[in-house]
């Protein structure tokens, strides 16, 4: 049977705020050292790798390489193991809060689960679901030291 893999991504750029310069990248790899996902109509798709990082002034400020296992405290087992981890995009930055847009996803459909990845002026971050666009700081969420 054929493994199916998404395409290699890697999208960088930079900003500047309150005369800072911040750059930003992300870069999201097949990993064939990860469970291999079957569908239901049994096509085999290799999970990803999905590394973000970003620096203030040339200096480290965040840099995390996620596995879809990063999001298992909100999937269910079901959604688990038919999804792969495949989607992210920069956001926005809203009072020094630096928001990417990550999401876990049935390979190959529409259904999808959202996540943001907000990370704080000292390289903090949090892991929030997405479902309505909406900022979400609960106890749903996910906190961890920087760098």
């Amino acid at each position: 049977n054929v493994l199916h893999r998404l395409p290699e991504l890697y999208v960088q750029d930079t900003f500047r705020l309150g005369g800072n310069t911040y750059s930003w990248v992300i870069d999201r790899k097949p990993c064939d050292s990860l469970d291999v996902v079957t569908d239901e109509m049994g096509n085999k798709y290799v999970d990803n790798l999905l590394s973000v990082s970003v620096k203030k002034n040339s200096q480290p400020l965040f840099s995390r390489t996620f596995k879809k296992k990063d999001f298992r405290h909100h999937l269910d087992a079901e959604f688990m193991s038919q999804s792969i981890l495949d989607g992210c995009r920069f956001l926005e930055v809203h009072e020094g809060m630096v928001t990417f847009s990550l999401a876990v996803s049935f390979p190959d459909s529409d259904m999808s689960r959202p996540f943001k990845l907000n990370i704080g002026p000292d390289g903090s971050y949090m892991i929030v679901k997405n479902d309505d666009l909406e900022e979400e700081y609960n106890t749903d969420s996910l906190s961890y030291d920087g760098v």
